[in-house]
């Protein structure tokens, strides 16, 4: 493969698995190979093997001689990946709160965050889930920034495509965006008192509510889960 072939390779990979992450290709949606390759200027090789390393993801299904949809959101496959985020993400928080900082990193660090929280209550404002969520997002990577881990933070992002999708989905839902964003304040205004006790029952409780979300989603949204 050529150099120029894996770069294309690797835009259209991340162009296909955001459009699926942002629900814009929705689960069950047929992803057609000629399509593809025409709409985004590039030739058959570079999508096909994009598709595969979402397979690989678990973002898509494959069927040899019939075609590849977005693939189902999956119980089980939504409960790993958020047992990796979640698993991980406390060790990080935990690490964040007990760092050796001065007082200037720490006004620093809650600066970041308090710049966060404002342009995600103007998306919780405006109902804008897309936007709410990649600030929900870049509040949660400033933890690993600011520790140095911004490698496990993109193992993270990389193995966690389908929790993603949850997470978009559940934005959608009636006052979860006031919620997310009220919990996110109560967190930055823990990490400014140095309540570290709070802080992470607050980051626990965050991330403990995975099961009674995926029993609301898939009641209002059926068409997108994976029936037995």
């Amino acid at each position: 493969m050529s150099r120029y072939e894996k770069k294309a390779g690797s835009w259209v990979y991340e162009e296909l698995r955001s459009r699926i992450e942002n629900l814009i290709y929705i689960p069950g949606q047929e992803l057609q190979l000629d399509g593809l390759s025409q709409e985004l200027g590039v030739s058959r090789s570079p999508v096909r093997d994009a598709i595969l390393r979402l397979e690989r993801d678990r973002l898509v299904d494959i069927f040899p001689q019939k075609g590849t949809r977005v693939a189902y959101l999956d119980r089980e496959t939504i409960l790993q990946e958020r047992f990796l985020r979640a698993t991980l993400e406390e060790k990080v928080f935990a690490q964040f709160l007990s760092r050796p900082a001065t007082e200037k990193e720490k006004l620093v660090s809650l600066a970041k965050l308090e710049g966060i929280l404002i342009q995600q209550n103007t998306a919780a404002l405006t109902s804008d889930e897309v936007a709410f969520l990649a600030h929900d997002i870049a509040f949660h990577k400033v933890f690993y920034d600011e520790i140095g881990y911004e490698r496990i933070y993109k193992v993270v992002q990389a193995h966690t495509g389908n929790e993603h999708r949850v997470r978009l989905l559940n934005m959608r839902v009636a006052s979860v965006m006031e919620n997310v964003y009220q919990e996110h304040r109560k967190m930055v205004d823990a990490i400014r008192k140095e309540d570290g006790k709070t802080a992470m029952e607050l980051l626990s409780g965050h991330f403990g509510k995975l099961t009674d979300e995926l029993d609301q989603l898939a009641e209002v949204f059926p068409a997108y889960f994976l029936t037995e």
